[in-house]
């Protein structure tokens, strides 16, 4: 699909810079991170706990809910990385002028 406006003359469009690296790097990022950040609640359920010291069910519970607050913040945080370098990249394509109008009576107005 074609743009309908009129491509304007360029020299060349900039090469690839960060945020071409940001973007292929993405799914690396979520992988990973999600691995890392899901670890304590994994290493929680295995670890034995003194349950007559503290309550093992509520531990846990509390773990849960750091780890999904972290998760989301973490997710987050990757889309908003994901979105800028996405405009970064389109602004950096050819520029395009939009299909002009002549103006009708531009020096005196209409009676």
């Amino acid at each position: 699909m074609q743009f309908p406006g009129k491509r304007l003359p360029a020299p060349r469009p900039e090469p690839p810079g960060f945020e071409t690296r940001i973007l292929k790097s993405l799914v690396r990022w979520f992988c990973w991170g999600t691995l890392f950040i899901v670890e304590p609640s994994i290493i929680a359920r295995l670890f034995d706990w003194n349950t007559r010291v503290i309550n093992e069910e509520w531990m846990l519970i509390s773990i849960d809910i750091g780890v999904i607050a972290f998760l989301i913040l973490y997710w987050t945080i990757l889309f908003t990385l994901g979105i800028g370098a996405a405009i970064v990249k389109v602004m950096k394509g050819y520029a395009y002028q939009a299909d002009s109008y002549p103006l009708q009576d531009a020096e005196r107005p209409q009676r």
